[in-house]
């Protein structure tokens, strides 16, 4: 207990000596700390100032997709296009690594003058990629997001902020579009398959109309039977209703050769042949839509993009402030060491 009481005082002892030591020292710990806030200070102000612009989105309204629908009903085969479908494909194109690429490229490359000392394009890449944030407002990934985009010049980058988006919007929209009127192409060409085969099978189905008459002319010829022949008694109404087939003969060779006729000079078979009327309807429509333009807007601007006026770097009040704290705890050490240094001396003597 009394060997702990000792080590209790004596660390007391040794606070107060080292805080006796930087009290009487405390002009050079002023001085080291006012050096080292002077630095940081001046660096702070010679440091070229950086600016942020952002740009607010948010999801698309309906009628800003009401055109992208058009003929899109549960009859049509096709789907409709929801505000959360579309905005999905615009946040995909959004935070895509080629649309960024591409930017660079487009609008940010040529807006630097770059000599032969200069840094290589990429690296210039990766400050651009680091300079530019997409992140979205709050927890909902559906809602809305924030572009933002930093530099030293406030005029550029705003309006860079406002053409990175509208970029990301384009490509999505042509996406959406090309989608719609892709299906509708497939749909179309479906129907025209169909189309096809029907108009294939009527041309077979004429073909053999016209031989199955050939055939019963003949016959009716052979026999003497000009004329369609009438039946009396009472199974005179089922036997008149079977002149097809084996039996086309007994209506004559005036009526087989009247038919005959009609048929061979018959243009088209369309108007014959079942259902194609209606497959050509919906073979329309779906080129109609294929044809169509569309207008829509796959994102909106929520509020203006400002100009920054404040720089978010760098932080001159934190930067002098850590100065100013480095600069007391150098101070300290120095003062520490310096007093150690004198003890030891003084021992050595």
């Amino acid at each position: 207990m009394q060997n702990n009481n000792g080590d209790e005082r004596s660390s007391e002892v040794d606070l107060l000596e080292l805080l006796k030591v930087l009290w009487v020292q405390k002009w050079l710990v002023f001085w080291v700390a006012f050096s080292f806030a002077f630095v940081a200070a001046l660096y702070a102000y010679i440091t070229t100032p950086v600016y942020e612009a952002k740009y607010y989105i948010s999801p698309p309204s309906l009628n800003d997709i009401a055109n992208l629908n058009y003929g899109r009903t549960r009859e049509s085969g096709l789907g409709s296009f929801t505000v959360v479908d579309v905005y999905k494909v615009f946040l995909s194109n959004l935070q895509s690594e080629d649309l960024r690429q591409s930017f660079f490229r487009k609008y940010y490359s040529p807006e630097l003058k770059l000599s032969d000392g200069d840094k290589l394009p990429g690296n210039i890449y990766d400050e651009f990629s680091r300079s530019l944030n997409i992140a979205p407002v709050g927890k909902e990934l559906n809602e809305r997001w924030s572009v933002s985009i930093q530099g030293e010049n406030p005029e550029k980058i705003t309006e860079w902020a406002s053409l990175y988006v509208s970029y990301a919007g384009q490509r999505a929209e042509r996406e959406v579009v090309n989608s719609a009127i892709k299906e509708a192409a497939v749909l179309a060409r479906n129907m025209q398959l169909e189309i096809t085969s029907l108009q294939e099978s009527g041309k077979k189905v004429r073909e053999d109309a016209t031989n199955q008459l050939k055939e019963a002319l003949a016959v009716a010829k052979a026999s003497g039977i000009e004329n369609s022949v009438t039946f009396t008694g009472e199974s005179s109404s089922k036997l008149a209703g079977n002149m097809s087939g084996d039996f086309a003969y007994m209506r004559g060779s005036k009526a087989l050769e009247a038919e005959l006729k009609n048929i061979e000079s018959r243009q088209s078979n369309d108007s014959f042949i079942k259902g194609l009327r209606e497959l050509q309807a919906k073979y329309s429509f779906y080129k109609g839509l294929e044809a169509s333009e569309y207008k829509v807007s796959v994102f909106r601007q929520d509020g203006l993009v400002a100009q920054p006026t404040a720089p978010v770097k760098p932080k001159k009040i934190l930067i002098i402030l850590l100065g100013l704290l480095a600069g007391i705890f150098v101070g300290c050490v120095v003062v520490l060491m310096r007093s150690f240094l004198k003890k030891h001396n003084a021992n050595g003597i």
